[in-house]
């Protein structure tokens, strides 16, 4: 019970600001085996955008840049910083793996990587909006599952996909510590989270992100080969905007 509740303060102490979880001591093993709970900490985090979708005054657009923002600020930015080190590696133009990966390491913003994530970003704010605007009934709550679909994806493809060469510490545990409970029990909470009794059509989106996550690690292992903390930061921030595309086509 005690490694339970250790894991499970760990994810939301590990994916998000909230005070004090961040400090729980955890083995190394904790790190790969928390993704479990991954879903669990996207959820929460989809559920604050209902309260923002409620401020007066703001247009949908305005609405859709806070909800933006709010995400990534609340996740502290940990995805984005490891969007914009991937695509800096995967499109400076090295084919070798041992010229991306001291690239994807460099401390120093990339333009190629800030370019990218601002437009990514910007895709983002556009989908919120055209969802919000698609409805009539007030906030979606399908909206709140888009966080958990991106985030449940990590065990998953840290169980199909190996450690990119060179990785060592906590950065090799993680994976390796990723077994077939934690891709499983988090594909099963992708799907329940993401199911509505009156779309039996949601019950696509779990296994379509999961598809795009498998896609995505098969990218990772033909340019570095294989997961780094970067390759799956990246991927959460692109599988978002892939489940807000999904929800769109599925619900709207």
């Amino acid at each position: 019970m005690k490694k339970v509740i250790r894991q499970f303060l760990f994810a939301f102490g590990f994916l998000t600001i909230i005070p004090g979880l961040g400090k729980i001591a955890a083995q190394p093993e904790d790190t790969g085996k928390s993704t479990i709970y991954y879903p669990v900490v996207g959820i929460t985090i989809g559920l604050f955008l209902y309260p923002i979708s409620l401020f007066k005054g703001l247009t949908p657009l305005t609405i859709s840049v806070i909800m933006c923002v709010f995400i990534l600020f609340f996740s502290r930015a940990l995805h984005a910083d490891g969007l914009i080190d991937t695509i800096d590696g995967f499109l400076s133009g090295k084919k070798k793996k041992d010229e991306i990966l001291p690239v994807m390491r460099d401390s120093r913003l990339g333009a190629i990587g800030f370019i990218f994530a601002f437009s990514l970003y910007l895709v983002k704010i556009c989908l919120f909006y055209e969802i919000l605007t698609g409805e009539s009934d007030g906030f979606p709550f399908y909206l709140a599952a888009v966080p958990a679909l991106s985030r449940g994806g990590v065990a998953l493809t840290g169980y199909v996909f190996p450690c990119a060469d060179g990785q060592k510490g906590l950065g090799k545990a993680f994976i390796s510590s990723i077994g077939f409970k934690q891709a499983i029990i988090s594909f099963l909470l992708m799907g329940i989270i993401s199911f509505s009794r009156t779309n039996l059509y949601s019950l696509l989106c779990a296994p379509l992100v999961s598809l795009f996550w498998i896609l995505w690690g098969l990218i990772c292992r033909r340019k570095i080969g294989g997961m780094t903390g970067d390759t799956f930061g990246a991927g959460i921030e692109l599988s978002e905007v892939f489940s807000l595309i999904v929800m769109y086509i599925i619900f709207l």
